[in-house]
């Protein structure tokens, strides 16, 4: 070829890069992006199924044993566990594209199954798991939320498996779906077996069973209508010193929805002596415990009861009297501990007018079918307590109080003190000095330093028959088997009057009792101080017989003494009469 031709040719050829060379490379630039997504699309299959091969496929040699439902391990100390597999929880759980030996990492076909004997028992065996847990689940991660961190910092905590299950793991989403009743959501891990320890060292159940929680009078409440702290989104860690603690703490919910209820309570002695520091006084819990709150009506039957859980020595002899062994045969209208003593408002009864009034809103009648037998029956009812007569069996005992005669109330501890000018301490050595038993002339002093502070106030002691302890008030009996035999009361040396006691009321409503010698019922001093209890034939004072006496032989002397001065002087009247007949000369 020419040179002249060839460089004609080059030309054009340079003239057609110049021109299509842009076009083609705009044109490759176009396509790039399509040829690297058809390609993309074309791998990701592959890859998928490369990296993601179902479980029972990468450990079909694992299924091959583990599908059998009777295969079993046996540990070191020969308890057995059963490592049936099943294939539906592997391919539901979210870690189905796992292989076994991801997990079980020190098993292989050339240890296993010769390795039973790695472990001493099922809970070791549980517990080397957990560490498998944490190839994948970092440390920051279990600790994100506080309920679980104090889970997994516990010592004594529960293994992963024990919330989580082993082989049938589901999705945060799954396990606690955001559309579940707030309940459920709290229940999928307190249906658990899952506790807490107190810092004194006592173990907590947080476990709450689903089925008690469904038959409570709350179940149609959530967990945070209660627990008010608590949500999905907080839940903190609490700690208590024990779980008497815990319990108290906890009955402070109840206010919310019974604020009446639990006013009544905080006014009784049982609040009383949760604030003096004695933790054994029951709390809402106690009686009518947390999740399985029942309806009224199981509280109101010899077994469900809750004051028998305290008071069980009372509560048998309760079971043995009229009322409890009509309870028992099933009249339905039987009093029961709340029905004398209130359910909320707990008082001391002793010496109070409160269990009579309990006994009368029963027994309306009662005033007067007394009147026609029991002569003076209203003297008789205001001072003896009707467990005096009606537990035949039970001591007796008179039971002196300070009242103020212008308000008919009882003066508190803390007001006698005030008044004798000493304290609630010193007031013992005040009232007995001695220390062997209050003496009539104390008594009398008693008032009378009361009454000398120029407080206004008019004070006696009145005078009450009561059974001797709080316990032989509950041994009621029969009407045919209650005292009714006058001499019982009314007779020298009564056994019902050899027990004396000065009983002084606390603010709260409890007695400190002072013994007081059996003579102040029937000393002089008694007229002075003692008001309204003079027991004919029994309290008898000596001088008042004396003045009897002589009322008696007076009253007889002076019609004797009259007969007798008529009989001597009877001559002497006659010779007076007969010599006014002569001097008027008609005879």
């Amino acid at each position: 070829m020419s040179e002249e031709k060839a460089e004609k040719l080059s030309g054009k050829g340079t003239l057609g890069l110049v021109i299509f060379g842009p076009i083609l490379g705009m044109f490759y630039i176009c396509l790039l992006p399509l040829i690297a997504l058809m390609t993309l699309l074309i791998a990701l299959p592959q890859l998928a199924t490369a990296k993601k091969t179902d479980i029972l496929e990468n450990s079909a040699i694992c299924m091959g044993c583990h599908s059998s439902q009777e295969f079993t391990k046996t540990f070191r100390n020969k308890e057995k566990m059963s490592v049936f597999v099943n294939g539906n929880d592997l391919k539901s759980s979210v870690h189905r594209f796992l292989s076994c030996t991801d997990c079980h990492g020190k098993i292989s076909p050339n240890t296993h199954p010769g390795n039973s004997g790695m472990y001493e028992d099922r809970a070791a065996f549980a517990l080397a798991m957990v560490s498998a847990c944490r190839k994948c689940h970092s440390d920051a991660q279990l600790r994100a939320k506080p309920n679980h961190a104090f889970l997994t910092n516990k010592t004594n905590g529960p293994p992963c498996t024990g919330c989580h299950g082993a082989h049938a793991i589901r999705s945060i989403a799954e396990w606690k779906p955001a559309s579940a009743g707030n309940n459920q959501y709290c229940l999928t891990c307190h249906s658990q077996n899952i506790s807490k320890k107190h810092k004194n060292g006592e173990t907590l159940s947080l476990h709450i069973d689903p089925s008690k929680l469904a038959s409570s009078v709350h179940n149609g409440h959530d967990c945070s209508d209660c627990h008010s702290e608590y949500s999905r989104n907080s839940h903190p860690v609490k700690e208590f010193a024990s779980s008497r603690t815990h319990s108290i703490a906890v009955s402070e919910a109840c206010r919310r929805c019974h604020p009446d209820k639990y006013q009544a309570v905080r006014e009784s002695i049982h609040s009383k002596m949760i604030s003096e520091g004695n933790l054994k006084a029951p709390v809402c819990t106690d009686c009518h415990g947390f999740h399985s709150v029942g309806p009224k009506e199981t509280y109101e039957t010899l077994s469900g009861v809750p004051c028998r859980k305290c008071h069980e020595d009372i509560f048998k002899l309760y079971s043995k009297s009229v009322h409890g062994m009509a309870k028992a045969k099933g009249t339905h209208n039987a009093p029961l501990c709340y029905s004398c003593h209130f359910a909320h408002e707990v008082k001391v009864t002793a010496m109070t007018e409160k269990i009579k009034g309990a006994c009368l809103g029963c027994h309306k009648d009662a005033e007067a079918a007394h009147t026609k037998w029991l002569p003076n029956a209203a003297l008789h009812l205001s001072a003896v307590a009707c467990a005096a007569c009606h537990s035949p069996g039970s001591g007796k005992g008179i039971y002196l109080r300070l009242y103020d005669r212008e308000t008919g109330e009882p003066f508190t501890e803390d007001q006698m003190a005030k008044l004798m000018g000493t304290t609630a301490e010193g007031l013992a050595g005040k009232l007995d000095p001695h220390g062997d038993g209050i003496e009539s002339e104390e008594l009398w002093s008693i008032v009378r330093q009361m009454n000398e502070k120029g407080s206004g106030a008019k004070v006696t002691f009145f005078g009450r028959m009561d059974v001797s302890t709080g316990a032989e008030a509950h041994q009621l009996s029969l009407k045919k088997n209650a005292v009714k035999e006058c001499e019982n009361c009314h007779s020298q040396g009564s056994d019902f009057f050899k027990s004396v006691t000065v009983a002084v009321v606390k603010a709260d409503g409890r007695l400190t009792r002072y013994k007081a010698k059996p003579e102040v019922l029937g000393s002089m001093f008694s007229l002075l101080s003692l008001k309204q209890f003079y027991v004919l034939g029994s309290t008898r004072l000596k001088v008042l017989d004396w003045i009897g006496i002589l009322m008696v032989f007076g009253g007889m002397a002076v019609p004797i003494a009259h007969i007798t001065l008529r009989a001597v002087t009877s001559p002497i009247r006659e010779a007076k009469r007969l010599n006014k007949l002569r001097k008027e000369g008609k005879r």
